[in-house]
């Protein structure tokens, strides 16, 4: 894992936690699935978009606007890697 990962991992990690709808003693794990547990609304995943755009400077395609694409972090990380491949 590159350093550049590890620091979007981070600055993601941090993003999701200051807009989640839970506890703040609740550790996220980069696996977790932030819909499914609660953590945020659907509606989040669109600022989670131009987020995460913003954050790799990327432009995700159309086709890869799904909510499994943003459910973990993982997810999203595979997401960033795909859109700078495609981009590549």
């Amino acid at each position: 894992m590159s350093h550049d990962e590890n620091t979007m991992r981070s600055k993601i990690r941090q993003f999701i936690e200051s807009n989640m709808n839970v506890d703040d003693d609740v550790e996220l794990q980069d696996d977790d699935n932030i819909f499914s547990k609660g953590y945020v609304s659907s509606i989040f995943a669109m600022r989670l978009l131009t987020f995460l755009e913003n954050l790799a400077g990327i432009s995700v395609a159309d086709d890869d606007i799904v909510l499994p694409n943003f459910s973990t972090v993982d997810a999203m990380i595979g997401l960033i890697n795909k859109s700078r491949a495609g981009a590549a």
